[in-house]
């Protein structure tokens, strides 16, 4: 398998210190992401059943059309309670505060139109009836701006032996006017805060003013309705996690916040118009037993707020869901394992998913990336709603983005030095179409295994004699450079390796590390077009050197080694086996035979095309036990001429120990044309012939390199 390096393993963890630090350091800025993806997740939710428990009594336009602008008479809101009252209500909560007196209200205008007499106070009939009803006020407190108002009477007593810092602590505070206020069992404060996307996503349960605790409005109806004795703030490592109401606990964050499991969009609970409730014109079955909240919905009020269902909820509805919250217990909170399981998150999206992406195939990493991304939100998904619990959305997804990129990266730097390498080693060796196949078969390129090759050796004749004669270093390379160029354009040309130069010999092979069909015919091919550009060339040589260069080819193919071999500090690619020692014995015979390329009858097998051969001879080379016979490649056109047809005679007659028909053929053949060949056989049948006794062998021992 691939090893990931520690250089490699260093950016991958850079990367993780870098998100990290992140994490743990810039919360209020990237809560914004995680708040909208959270969102994403509701949306995709959809709307849930409610307890049916809360209803919602909205001052809506038709109770305004009815009874007035508002704020109307509080006379009316008093008949309201009261009818609500006579229905049977468990307990209402009013999402409004009365902090001035009613301007409507005869004795208010009595008063201020200096009028004596006994009128009706609507706001002692109001502080009367919320007195004789089950009806919680509301109230908000001011966080920026100071007052020295009291704080409303309220019933929950909440303990707090820690006087936790973190919760949210008011400056002022604004109260019901004292006939209402002095007349309440007890209030909550509504006040609302948004997140740093404008949303509401939660809201506080509980505030401190001048070293109490209060409660919320939605808080506060729950407490009283559940008759809690005992209400205490629970902590972990000295951090809130929620508050108790005897054995009931409900989860907050640190600052005392609720995270509201929203039910859906706007009017997802019960509504009924204020202006039916006032006129007793509803169905008392709707609201017995139940908890009731009066708001309004209407735009001018300016109690609407963006959530993640709706850009303008009613902000008595955010009091109903976090009610229905509490009542169905499927809460969403942040437990205090949340930064360690967040923790453990990034590290396995960097580190972990790192060492992953880094080993796989590319082809491979984006289909793995997105089924990691869709079964990891999913889970979330199901974390999220099914246990309420509430983690990072945002740096998952950070995590998994960086990390598949740096991935890329390190993968394009590695694939770019590795093409890099390939080149540099093969830059002088193959064509430039071989080069771009290589590097798209790097993975085994260097690997070392056995492999059917065709290989080349050629040697340039009598180059001491070539020095001597020269005698200048200058113009010896020149020429040697004036040779090879042609030389190795051909091996090139025909796909070949080039594997190196010894001197003035050039070794050469078919078959690697590029796949070549018909490796035998491209190898005797080359040979073939060297000898002719040697001709070529050889003009312009004599012209300027007065000689003429001669070259011996010998190719041979079969199973060879082949791969990157050699030491730790210096290897090379390359080929070793029997097989090439035998295309270097082929090469060196060329100048024993008298011809100039010699191919052995293992390349001869695998030739494809037609050529001209003639077979030389077979030997035993020293080495090598089994015997190989070698042939002489001519031309790339097989025509047969009456030298042929007689040779091959001669060669039959040799074999079959024929001897004196053989040697008179090759005496006849050597008078026409004289070569050494020839003069092999000749000089075989006369000693064969002058020592009868002797066994006879057609195979050549030739114990010489």
């Amino acid at each position: 398998m691939k090893r990931i390096n520690l250089k490699f393993f260093f950016y991958y963890f850079t990367l993780y210190i870098i998100i990290s630090l992140t994490y743990f350091n810039f919360q209020g800025i990237t809560n914004s992401f995680d708040n909208n993806l959270r969102e994403h997740f509701f949306n995709f939710r959809g709307t849930i059943p409610t307890t049916s428990n809360v209803v919602i009594v909205d001052i809506d336009e038709k109770s305004l059309k009815q009874l007035g602008q508002w704020p109307f008479g509080r006379d009316k809101m008093a008949q309201s309670l009261i009818n609500l009252s006579n229905a049977n209500v468990g307990i209402v909560g009013l999402d409004i505060v009365f902090a001035e007196k009613d301007r409507v209200s005869p004795h208010t205008m009595a008063k201020q139109l200096e009028v004596q007499g006994d009128y009706l106070d609507h706001d002692s009939i109001l502080g009367n009836v919320v007195a004789g009803t089950p009806t919680i006020l509301g109230y908000f407190f001011t966080v920026n701006e100071a007052n020295n108002n009291k704080a409303p009477k309220v019933a929950t007593q909440i303990k707090d032996t820690t006087n936790d810092k973190k919760l949210i602590t008011a400056k002022g505070v604004v109260p019901n006017i004292e006939p209402i206020q002095l007349n309440s069992y007890s209030s909550g404060f509504f006040n609302a805060f948004s997140d740093s996307s404008g949303k509401m996503t939660h809201m506080p349960l509980i505030m401190k003013y001048q070293n109490q605790i209060y409660s919320s409005l939605g808080f506060e109806l729950i407490s009283i309705a559940r008759q809690a004795k005992n209400i205490n703030l629970e902590y972990q490592n000295k951090n809130l996690t929620g508050i108790t109401l005897d054995d009931f606990f409900i989860p907050t964050d640190d600052k005392g916040f609720f995270y509201i499991n929203f039910r859906g969009p706007q009017k997802s609970f019960k509504y009924l118009s204020f202006a039916d409730v006032y006129n007793n014109n509803f169905d008392q079955k709707e609201i017995q037993g139940k908890i009731v909240l009066i708001g309004t919905t209407i735009t001018t009020l300016a109690d609407l707020r963006a959530t993640v269902y709706d850009l303008a909820m009613p902000g008595v509805e955010i009091h109903a869901n976090i009610i229905d919250n509490i009542l169905k217990q499927d809460f969403l909170y942040k437990p205090t394992w949340s930064v360690a399981l967040d923790a453990l998150i990034i590290f396995s999206l960097t580190l972990i998913l790192g060492y992953i992406l880094f080993i796989l195939k590319p082809i491979i990493i984006f289909p793995f990336v997105l089924v990691l991304t869709s079964s990891l939100y999913t889970y979330l998904y199901h974390l999220l709603f099914t246990d309420g619990i509430i983690i990072s959305l945002f740096f998952p997804l950070v995590c998994i983005v960086a990390t598949t990129l740096l991935t890329t990266l390190l993968k394009y730097f590695e694939e770019r030095k590795l093409s890099l390498f390939i080149k540099d080693k093969f830059a002088k060796k193959v064509s430039p179409a071989v080069m771009d196949d290589l590097l798209l078969k790097k993975d085994d390129t260097f690997r070392v295994k056995n492999k059917h090759l065709s290989v080349f050796f050629s040697d340039l004749r009598d180059f001491t004699k070539i020095s001597e004669k020269i005698n200048d270093p200058e113009k010896l390379i020149h020429l040697l450079n004036l040779y090879m160029e042609p030389m190795t354009q051909k091996i090139i040309e025909r796909e070949g390796t080039i594997d190196k130069f010894i001197g003035d010999a050039i070794m050469a092979y078919w078959n690697a590390p590029q796949n070549c069909k018909n490796h035998a015919d491209a190898a005797v091919e080359c040979a073939l077009n060297q000898l002719q550009s040697l001709k070529e060339l050889n003009i312009k040589i004599k012209t300027d050197y007065a000689i003429e260069l001669e070259i011996g080819i010998g190719i041979n193919s079969g199973l060879c080694t082949v791969g990157e071999m050699g030491s730790i500090g210096r290897s090379d690619y390359t080929i070793i086996g029997d097989n090439v020692n035998l295309a270097s014995r082929a090469e060196g015979l060329t100048k024993f035979f008298g011809v100039k390329l010699i191919i052995t009858q293992y390349t001869k097998e695998l030739l494809t095309k037609e050529y001209k051969i003639k077979e030389l001879a077979t030997v035993k080379v020293k080495g090598k036990e089994d015997p190989t016979t070698l042939f002489e490649v001519i031309d790339c056109e097989n025509q047969t001429t009456p030298y042929d047809e007689l040779y091959e005679k001669a060669l039959k007659y040799y074999k079959n120990n024929q001897l004196q028909e053989s040697l008179e053929l090759f005496l006849q053949l050597d008078k026409n044309n004289s070569l050494k060949i020839h003069q092999l056989y000749i000089d075989s049948c006369e000693n064969y012939l002058k020592n009868p006794t002797k066994n006879f062998s057609f195979i050549f021992d030739l114990d010489f390199k």
